[in-house]
C-alpha cells in the first residue's frame, strides 16, 4: 500500500463511528493508529505532509511550488521500500474485510504519492510534473473551509476535501462526544487532562445530587462511583479514548437518570 492518504481517511472514518456508534473497538483501532504513528517517523512524516498538502492555501503559484518540493524533500532519507512496507503494517490493523476509504479528489493523494515514490527520469518526468502542477493548482485553488457546528471535527485530521462527507454522515453526534473527539485528535496531553479532569468534576457534581434524595442501596452505588472518580489518576496512555468516552456516558447516564 503506497497511498497514505487513503490509509489516513480510512481511519479518520473509524475514529469518528467509533463515537458515533460508542464502538469500544474501534476506539481502540484508532489508538493502535495513533501510536504507530507517533512511533514511526516514516508514518509520521507521511501523516504531516498529506494533511499540509490537502489544507494548504497559497495563491502564488512559485511558493505553492516550492512548498510541495519542500514537503516531497522530507522523504529523501527513506528507503521507497520502507515507506510502503510502513504503510501496509499499517493497514494490517484493519481486518481484511474492511476496505481502504477513498473521499474527495483521489487524483490529490495519487499525485503525492507518485512524487514520492517516483523518482525523476526522462521516461517519466511528464507524469511526474503532471502530478506536481496537480498539487500546485489544489493548493492554488484551495480555500479554507471551516467544519459546520453539526460536527467540530479539527483540520489536523480531516481536510477540506472531506468536511462536506464528515458533516452530513456524523451530524447525530451529541455535543458531548464531538468535543472528546477533537479533543482526542485535536489538542495537547495537558489538554487532554483538562477535559478528563472537568468531566471528572461534572459527573461528581451531579452524583452529589443525586446523593440528597437516593435510597440507601442507590447511595451505596453512587458512593462506589464517586470513589473511583476521585481516585482517578487521569492519565494520558493508550487507554485514554476508552476511558474518556466511559466518562461521557456516565456523564449522560447520570444526567438521564
Amino acid at each position: 500500500m503506497q497511498n497514505f492518504g487513503k490509509i489516513k481517511n480510512t481511519f479518520n472514518n473509524i475514529l469518528v463511528e467509533s463515537m458515533m456508534t460508542k464502538d469500544a473497538d474501534k476506539k481502540a483501532l484508532f489508538s493502535k493508529y495513533i501510536k504507530s504513528i507517533k512511533e514511526n517517523e516514516v508514518l509520521k512524516t507521511q501523516f504531516l505532509v498529506y494533511n499540509n498538502i490537502e489544507t494548504k492555501v497559497e495563491k502564488n503559484e512559485l511558493r505553492a511550488t516550492e512548498f510541495v518540493k519542500e514537503c516531497i524533500a522530507l522523504f529523501n532519507g527513506f528507503d521507497k521500500v520502507v515507506i510502503a512496507e510502513a504503510n501496509t503494517k499499517l493497514m494490517g490493523l484493519i481486518s481484511s474485510e474492511k476496505s481502504v476509504e477513498e473521499y474527495g479528489d483521489s487524483q490529490l493523494h495519487e499525485s503525492i504519492s507518485k512524487l514520492i515514490f517516483e523518482k525523476k527520469s526522462a521516461s517519466n518526468l511528464d507524469s511526474v510534473l503532471e502530478a506536481q502542477s496537480y498539487i500546485v493548482n489544489h493548493i492554488m485553488n484551495n480555500e479554507p473551509k471551516m467544519v459546520s457546528e453539526k460536527i467540530d471535527l479539527p483540520m489536523s485530521m480531516v481536510s477540506s476535501m472531506f468536511v462536506d462527507t464528515y458533516n452530513k454522515k456524523y451530524e447525530t453526534l451529541t455535543e458531548s462526544d464531538k468535543k472528546v473527539l477533537k479533543v482526542i485528535i485535536d489538542s495537547t496531553d495537558a489538554e487532554k487532562v483538562e477535559l478528563y479532569s472537568n468531566i471528572i468534576r461534572e459527573c461528581i457534581d451531579l452524583i452529589d445530587a443525586k446523593l440528597v434524595e437516593a435510597d440507601l442501596e442507590s447511595k451505596d452505588k453512587l458512593l462506589k462511583v464517586k470513589d473511583k472518580l476521585l481516585n482517578d489518576t487521569k492519565e494520558i496512555n493508550e487507554d485514554f479514548i476508552g476511558k474518556i468516552s466511559k466518562l461521557v456516558d456516565l456523564k449522560s447516564g447520570l444526567i438521564e437518570n
